[in-house]
């Protein structure tokens, strides 16, 4: 209850209020501040090991690898097919612009902007959310493992998708197939940076699709 009133309390606030703490125009430290220190805070309060939340090198064998290479060229194609989206592009339109509107300045601004977010995102739903659920559950509680990490997985993905809502409904639909595939690869090679770098990935093709048009 505590890691998933944390969670909410991260997102609630960051929601509202994120706009209140802001370096230069795009790097949004609250939403850093609000998704890895409190976090950590939590964990070490409630005195979770921190080598049981992801953080080491991930585990891939030569079966990942294949799934890895598959998920590149799916989420390749998908771009493709949502790079003719106007009216989900439209959404974002004239974001990250800086003053002189160059397509080079407008990706420098979205990648200060992602540096801000996305890096406390994976940490607190991978990390924190997921692993740190899966350890109070499995560990503590004596839930069998598989159940605890299913759950666990289960409750990031509400939050991950419940969050899109007030996105255009692309988002929120890709997130909810995308959510549960990233948990399950965290879960897999037990760490967060191997979603964490699918995540960046489909940022950075979304601001390329973005600027390009």
């Amino acid at each position: 209850m505590v890691i998933v009133a944390t969670a909410l309390a991260a997102q609630l606030i960051g929601t509202y209020f994120a706009r209140a703490l802001v370096v230069g125009d795009f790097f949004y430290l609250s939403w850093f501040l609000l998704r890895i220190p409190l976090p950590l805070a939590v964990l070490l309060a409630l005195k979770v090991p921190l080598s049981e939340i992801g953080l080491g090198l991930p585990r891939v064998d030569r079966g990942m690898a294949r799934v890895l290479v598959a998920g590149a060229v799916v989420l390749v194609a998908a771009f493709a097919g949502i790079y003719f989206m106007s009216g989900y592009f439209s959404f974002y339109s004239g974001s990250f612009a800086g003053p002189d509107g160059g397509r080079a300045g407008r990706f420098a601004n979205f990648m200060i902007f992602t540096s801000s977010t996305l890096t406390g995102w994976e940490f607190l739903h991978r990390g924190f959310l997921l692993m740190g659920l899966r350890y109070a559950l499995g560990l503590r509680e004596k839930i069998p493992e598989k159940n605890a990490a299913l759950i666990a997985a289960a409750i990031v993905w509400v939050f991950e998708v419940v969050f899109h809502f007030i996105k255009p409904p692309v988002e929120a639909l890709g997130l909810l197939v995308g959510s549960p595939l990233l948990s399950w690869l965290a879960l897999r090679t037990r760490s967060i940076w191997l979603p964490f770098l699918f995540h960046l990935a489909v940022e950075i093709l979304f601001i390329l699709s973005l600027i390009m048009r």
